[in-house]
């Protein structure tokens, strides 16, 4: 009877968030994503390319390429336009087209005129929701209902990112931080119910959860005063307040960021943790309150052990060139860990792994209080 309670309540509760997104997915998009009714993007395709006024300067191109394209999208299909490519040099954010490629183009109109347009980026969506459909049916096979779960919160999580935290970190009217933390808060209560339905496993990875998150921001918020973070380190930050965004706290903006990121290792753990004593408790129904913290604590040095260097391991590969351009400068360990981008990237590490390394023992607590009643010894 109360595993077809349980089953119901899993069913009811996954239709619940269905429908959230679906209505999430209705709402018009934010303001920040309107454009000016003279500004439009379709696709195109490549017909013709005129190279003379590109310059090969060792591995990077720069000057103009002139491409001839027909847009295969939008109000303006089928027009052919004499469009150009600007190449500067930053190969991170170019593309340098060739005949029958598929691209993204921006243009201006006034009135039934096309008066000027720009090649934007290669078309590189259709083969990501190949590989997102690959991924979706891959973990659906695999895992069967809990896949279909795993798969809505997955998509439940984009939409939440993209709709709600992202335009509201941008409007500046609720601390980057709180708002952070909420949107965290309802994501982590999102798949772990979903994940492991209303049951006390999935409360108590929930609890343990946002102990772990919060863990992670106090250190955060203590030592990056006395490590002299500004938060500009962080991708695009300086461009983003240089765009019309001059009162956004780009240290906000950084305390938060860290909290996402740390965010999924530590569901990750309090998950584990707390799935492994559920299971210990229905195999043992005898053990005791003491007994079964134990062995979660048990499990948790083994997990630690690894997760401790995963979240290094995730943050030096973003900083992996600038390193290696440090090093191929030749300067030294201490000034290169003095610098505020390592210092930076070394406090996101740390704080996260500050909440990875106490979420095991937190969630062992609330496990043996919630599933082992009167029974100390």
């Amino acid at each position: 009877m109360v595993t077809v309670r349980a089953k119901g309540r899993d069913i009811i509760f996954t239709l619940v968030v269905f429908i959230f997104l679906v209505i999430l997915l209705s709402l018009p998009d934010s303001r920040y994503f309107n454009r000016e009714n003279t500004e439009f993007e379709a696709r195109c395709l490549v017909l013709e390319t005129d190279d003379t006024y590109v310059f090969q300067r060792g591995i990077f191109k720069q000057g103009e390429q002139r491409v001839k394209v027909r847009l295969t999208t939008g109000a303006d299909k089928g027009r052919v336009l004499d469009s150009v490519n600007l190449l500067q040099g930053a190969i991170e954010l170019e593309w340098f087209y060739t005949k029958g490629e598929k691209a993204l183009i921006g243009y201006s109109k006034s009135g039934r005129d096309i008066v000027s347009s720009r090649l934007l980026d290669p078309v590189r969506i259709d083969s990501l929701m190949v590989l997102f459909g690959l991924f979706f049916v891959t973990v659906i096979a695999v895992t069967g209902w809990v896949g279909v779960k795993s798969v809505l919160s997955f998509v439940f999580t984009l939409v939440i990112l993209w709709k709600l935290l992202i335009p509201g970190l941008l409007d500046n009217r609720v601390d980057p931080v709180l708002l952070s933390v909420l949107m965290t808060g309802l994501l982590s209560f999102v798949i772990i119910f979903l994940v492991a339905g209303f049951t006390q496993k999935g409360l108590i990875a929930f609890l343990g959860v946002i102990s772990g998150c919060l863990i992670s921001w106090v250190v955060l918020l203590v030592f990056s005063k006395h490590l002299h973070i500004n938060g500009t380190t962080s991708g695009f930050s300086t461009t983003l307040r240089f765009s019309g965004f001059e009162s956004l706290d780009l240290l906000s903006l950084f305390h938060a960021s860290v909290i996402i990121s740390a965010s999924g290792a530590v569901m990750d753990i309090a998950m584990d943790i707390s799935a492994s004593l559920c299971e210990i408790k229905e195999k043992k129904p005898d053990i005791t309150r003491l007994g079964l913290i134990k062995s979660g604590l048990t499990i948790g040095r083994a997990v630690i052990g690894t997760m401790t260097t995963t979240l290094l391991l995730a943050y030096t590969g973003t900083s992996l060139t600038l390193l290696m351009l440090m090093t191929a400068k030749g300067i030294h360990i201490s000034r290169l860990l003095n610098m505020n981008h390592i210092a930076s990237e070394l406090l996101m590490t740390l704080s996260g792994t500050f909440g990875l390394t106490l979420v095991a023992p937190i969630t062992s607590l609330i496990a043996g209080w919630m599933l082992i009643k009167n029974r100390r010894g």
